[in-house]
């Protein structure tokens, strides 16, 4: 478990989450990606597992990359 504050952008910026502490507050409180355990409270501050996102992050490089995949081979896409 690798914990880095919510408030820490530069850390967080290295490892590839590009949003403001504000948008992980409203992410946590909406229940986006808790059920994967992105986000943990401890000693009353909101922290991310980076190694939680880099797995959160490869799902959805692996979903965009299915979704190109589908449109490429879809009738209906334009090239050009």
């Amino acid at each position: 478990m690798n914990l880095i504050s919510i408030y820490d952008s530069k850390r967080l910026k290295e490892y590839g989450l590009h949003v403001a502490p504000g948008t992980l507050k409203i992410w946590r409180h909406q229940g986006r990606y808790v059920a994967d355990g992105l986000f943990v409270k401890f000693a009353h501050r909101l922290y991310v597992d980076v190694d939680v996102l880099q797995k959160i992050l490869q799902r959805k490089q692996q979903e965009m990359i299915q979704q190109g995949k589908k449109m490429m081979e879809s009738r209906s896409f334009k090239r050009g």
